[in-house]
């Protein structure tokens, strides 16, 4: 005769209270015991698929900059940019603004040029010039000749080129001599328009100064003034 069967705690036969008799789940077994393998391939596919991810973004991100590229090219290449920047003159025009007439929006912005002078070419009495230096540095009381003349020659050769008319637009210096109202003074009577009142004042700068021509030609030479 068979013996009843009498359950006891911790046996796996033991109905539980909440189903019916004979019924067993996964939660009245033991726990699984998950192998190293399973865990393995589990990071395995983890890994692959968070590659694929970003492989998908950086292909996506590289169509959408080529596409942008595209784009701005075919609008430079085309008329449209062109399109807009007349569509933008037109309504500055409506104000008045530059870019309405001839002259261009950098033209209406542009300073005026400043006015070039070219040394020499308006001083048609070169020679005069020259000969009325020459003979006043070789008089008393200077006697410059020879050696010292060749100085004052080229001292304001450089200065003027002997022209009594200049106004260097850089420094001011004025005249044959280079006379600097910023370094030397006010203008001496009759110095503006006079060739001769401009050598006399030169040569007695000079000597005042300097003691030679040659002595004021080397200072000029490192320093471009004198």
């Amino acid at each position: 005769m068979t013996t009843p069967h009498s359950p006891e705690l911790g046996d796996t036969q033991r109905p539980s209270p909440n189903r019916p008799p004979g019924r067993t789940d996964d939660r009245d077994r033991p726990p699984r015991v998950t192998s190293w393998r399973d865990n393995a391939l589990g990071w395995f596919r983890s890994a692959r698929a968070s590659e694929q991810d970003r492989g998908a973004a950086f292909v996506e991100t590289a169509g959408v900059i080529i596409l942008a590229a595209l784009i701005i090219t075919t609008v430079y290449t085309s008329g449209v940019s062109a399109t807009f920047n007349e569509g933008v003159r037109q309504m500055v025009c409506l104000v008045n603004g530059p870019g309405c007439g001839e002259e261009t929006w950098v033209d209406e912005e542009r300073p005026d040029a400043p006015e070039q002078y070219e040394w020499g070419n308006d001083n048609s009495n070169l020679s005069d010039n020259k000969n009325l230096g020459m003979q006043a540095a070789s008089a008393d009381p200077y006697n410059w000749t020879d050696e010292e003349w060749t100085c004052l020659d080229n001292l304001w050769s450089q200065m003027s080129s002997w022209d009594p008319k200049l106004v260097d637009p850089e420094t001011g210096a004025r005249g044959i001599v280079g006379f600097n109202p910023a370094v030397h003074g006010s203008l001496p009577s009759g110095f503006q328009d006079s060739a001769s009142a401009q050598i006399d004042w030169g040569l007695n700068h000079i000597q005042e100064s300097y003691g030679s021509p040659c002595s004021a030609w080397r200072y000029w030479q490192s320093t471009k003034t004198y």
